[in-house]
């Protein structure tokens, strides 16, 4: 039963973080009518957002929710690579407009999914809802996608003129390391895992609607 708790507060206090990163997007690009600054606006609220999402990890690998731990922190760090390790230190790609393209897709995505989970364990879930969340991926997840993309590939010609995070030998430890050529190979990883979640999740569309459709016509 605590348990229960738990997870109800913390959906609808994602939810609630979400939200708040989605109003002041929509709001900054409208009062604004430019892109240049609506990561600024939302930092606080979208660092402390995907940040949490941490906490997923977590429930999976202790049994709180039946998710794979494996495929949670395959999920989450994706995002937390892109705020914490591109988007973060390099000023430069902050204003770039394919950031607010992702960020709105994140907040979307995740909004219909922690709402949905926080109605689950109160079994108050609506079909529309249940239709969301198993629907708005296929169009959310190639944007959400193609904007972190995107923004990978704005960071690689500062990051290489500045060399951050990289390591030149010689040095004391005799190694060596490119945080340009890790960036290449992060973004190369997506390829052949990003199809399979798609299937997967088309597959999961299918049975979900299929069955929620089913109770309500009998209902």
């Amino acid at each position: 039963m605590l348990g229960k708790v738990y997870l109800l507060l913390y959906n609808c206090c994602l939810a609630f973080g979400w939200s708040t990163v989605l109003w002041y997007t929509i709001y900054e690009l409208y009062s604004t009518e430019s892109t240049t600054t609506v990561y600024k606006r939302v930092e606080v609220a979208l660092k402390l957002s995907q940040s949490l999402a941490v906490l997923e990890i977590v429930h999976a690998a202790i049994g709180l929710v039946r998710s794979s731990p494996l495929t949670t922190f395959i999920q989450v760090q994706s995002r937390l690579v892109v705020l914490w390790l591109v988007l973060d230190p390099v000023k430069e790609v902050q204003a770039d407009s394919n950031v607010p393209m992702m960020i709105i897709a994140w907040c979307v995505a995740e909004i219909v999914r922690y709402l949905y989970y926080a109605l689950s364990l109160v079994d108050k879930v609506p079909y529309v809802l249940t239709w969301a969340r198993y629907s708005f991926f296929t169009f959310l997840y190639p944007i959400g996608v193609s904007g972190e993309l995107l923004t990978i590939y704005s960071v690689l010609p500062y990051v290489t003129a500045s060399g951050m995070y990289s390591v030149s030998l010689p040095n004391k430890l005799n190694v060596s390391f490119s945080y340009p050529t890790f960036l290449i190979i992060y973004m190369m990883g997506y390829f052949p895992y990003l199809p399979k979640l798609y299937m997967h999740m088309l597959k999961q569309r299918g049975k979900i609607l299929g069955g929620a459709a089913a109770e309500k016509k009998e209902s």
